[in-house]
């Protein structure tokens, strides 16, 4: 389950003989091993997902090395009889990422705060994003707002993913909306911050955004396959992403994502992605994924 805005996640395969160190596990304990990074990797990561289901809380601990650049953020939301707590953490020191994020302090710290927001929550892998299944959660930090999560792909009908619950999204704020779509695909994340803001059960698929008069090249692949000068065509832009995008990496490396004007680029074998997007302010000129 992915919570970020425009993720873009590719493997460097060179080797590298010193770098940063970072603790490294993949289960559900905390974990004394250490990796050393390759070079590209820049920052140390942790993610972790607790589930809280009375009185067992079960916890899963993912944690590595990465690339730069990207922020921490942490999601919750109901499932059923549980409450799902998403957190990634990144740092770029020494073994940097020791400490874990403990949900039981989260928890016992909303005990002592009346003013947190409460959230419509739902998700659609339990089928409870309609009307008549969104239910209220009190979120567990004041800083976090209420959140909506879309994402789905044309090529995949029954892949539509859709989240409302709490959270701290990087760059997501209640006057900007982030977003991407193409031909193949469409994601969208909003942010509002006041209580019970977060009902908007309009479907996107079947009700897409009103055009807004921008058009885009649309594209998903490398200059062989998918986003080679055949492949290539040209997308009205929805809503609020009112920029053209192309973002563009090679095994891993950093990707780098522009502003782009109506003028293809085919020039290498970089694995690449065009549309339209609506980024913040300050990610619209260079990005690392």
């Amino acid at each position: 389950m992915d919570f970020f805005l425009i993720s873009i996640v590719l493997l460097l395969t060179v080797p590298h003989i010193s770098g940063l160190q970072c603790y490294s596990c993949d289960r559900d304990t905390d974990c004394t091993e250490m990796e050393i990074c390759e070079e590209h990797q820049e920052q140390c990561s942790t993610t972790i997902m607790t589930v809280l289901s009375r009185p067992k809380i079960s916890t899963y601990i993912l944690k590595g090395c990465d690339v730069s650049g990207k922020p921490n953020n942490s999601i919750s939301h109901l499932s059923g009889n549980q409450v799902v707590f998403l957190t990634e953490e990144y740092c770029d020191t020494e073994l940097c990422n020791k400490r874990s994020p403990n949900v039981v302090d989260v928890l016992i710290a909303r005990g002592r705060q009346r003013r947190t927001r409460e959230c419509y929550s739902c998700t659609t892998a339990d089928k409870t994003c309609s009307n008549s299944s969104l239910e209220l959660m009190t979120c567990a930090r004041l800083e976090e707002d209420c959140v909506d999560i879309i994402s789905f792909t044309t090529e995949l009908p029954a892949g539509e993913q859709r989240i409302k619950g709490c959270g701290q999204l990087s760059h997501c704020q209640a006057s900007e909306p982030l977003g991407f779509h193409n031909q193949n695909s469409f994601h969208l994340i909003k942010c509002c911050n006041s209580s019970r803001c977060n009902s908007d059960m309009q479907d996107y698929k079947d009700a897409p955004l009103p055009l807004n008069g921008v058009t885009c090249f649309s594209c998903e692949g490398n200059s062989t396959h998918g986003c080679s000068p055949d492949a290539v065509s040209k997308i009205q832009c929805q809503g609020p992403m009112t920029q053209c995008l192309e973002a563009s990496g090679i095994h891993g490396h950093s990707i780098s994502t522009r502003e782009k004007h109506l003028v293809p680029d085919h020039g290498n074998d970089s694995s690449q992605m065009e549309g339209c997007c609506r980024l913040s302010g300050d990610e619209s000129s260079y990005h690392r994924y």
